[in-house]
């Protein structure tokens, strides 16, 4: 049985609903090649969403109404501070499809030798936030 379902003729109030969301995530990658070019790639993504509902009755009906939105900005750089040779730039990028790969203990290791490289750092990050109300009032006559 809903809540409306019960709602005598002289009974008037309202119900809500809202939810919101927001998650950011950033990532970032320096690399120094042997040969001492350096190259940095850093990505920033942030969304949000929201949604929000609600109903009023009264003696001489009801209204409903609702309302969403949704954002999402996204953010990439590339700096390279040198001259890359085609060596070094497939070992940059076979180096970020290796920490773009979840860990799996049973999977084989990479054949890439990544010799032109001399170091890397990379860091990631990843936040999410959710909120969610709900309401219900209602009012005897």
């Amino acid at each position: 049985m809903s809540p409306l379902s019960s709602i005598s003729n002289r009974s008037s109030g309202v119900s809500t609903v809202a939810a919101r969301s927001r998650e950011s995530t950033a990532a970032k990658l320096t690399v120094t090649t042997a040969e001492g070019d350096k190259v940095t790639l850093s990505f920033q993504q942030d969304t949000r969403a929201s949604f929000s509902a609600g109903a009023a009755y009264g003696p001489n009906g009801r209204a409903a109404a609702a309302r969403s939105s949704y954002q999402q900005k996204t953010e990439v750089a590339v700096r390279v501070e040198g001259d890359l040779s085609d060596a070094e730039l497939k070992d940059i990028t076979d180096l970020i499809g290796q920490l773009a790969q979840p860990a799996d203990p049973k999977a084989p290791t990479s054949s890439a030798s990544l010799d032109t490289l001399q170091s890397f750092e990379f860091a990631y990050r990843r936040r999410t936030e959710v909120d969610f109300r709900a309401s219900q009032y209602s009012i005897e006559a």
